[in-house]
């Protein structure tokens, strides 16, 4: 049985183009490590998501001067643990609402919420701009 975390992390220029690779990078690879029958389509699609919508607000709001974008995914035997970093001016968790549907914007962060176990927010000393979130994975799943 698999017991180290896999890892993976990449820093990438704040440019929005790259929104969607990101999210594709991260389903790939929880598909790659995670093995838990039918349910890693739908796990790997909801990282996919989150990590696609968590990058770009990084990009959107917190990449001012074509700052880098910092992204770390780490699959341990019972979680999966996503950080965002950027140098932004931060952000305010315990605002969201559920969104309005007409709107254009401000769905992301009510997603994340929605399809994650724990979300948080932190502010490194640095001035770094930690967004972290975490999946229980299920009892019958394996790290490969």
């Amino acid at each position: 049985m698999y017991t180290k975390p896999a890892v993976m992390e990449l820093t990438v220029p704040g440019n929005i183009k790259l929104v969607s690779v990101l999210g594709e990078m991260a389903e790939l690879f929880v598909k790659n490590i995670v093995k838990n029958g039918n349910e890693i389509q739908d796990l790997a699609f909801k990282i996919n998501l989150v990590l696609t919508e968590a990058a770009s607000n990084a990009i959107f709001y917190g990449c001012k001067h074509n700052e880098q974008v910092k992204i770390r995914i780490e699959v341990n035997s019972n979680t999966i643990n996503i950080e965002v970093i950027d140098k932004g001016g931060g952000l305010e968790l315990s605002d969201i609402e559920q969104p309005d549907p007409f709107e254009e914007r401000g769905r992301g962060l009510y997603i994340i919420k929605q399809f994650m176990d724990s979300v948080d927010y932190n502010q490194s000393p640095d001035g770094e701009c930690i967004f972290t979130m975490k999946k229980n994975l299920t009892t019958n799943s394996q790290i490969i």
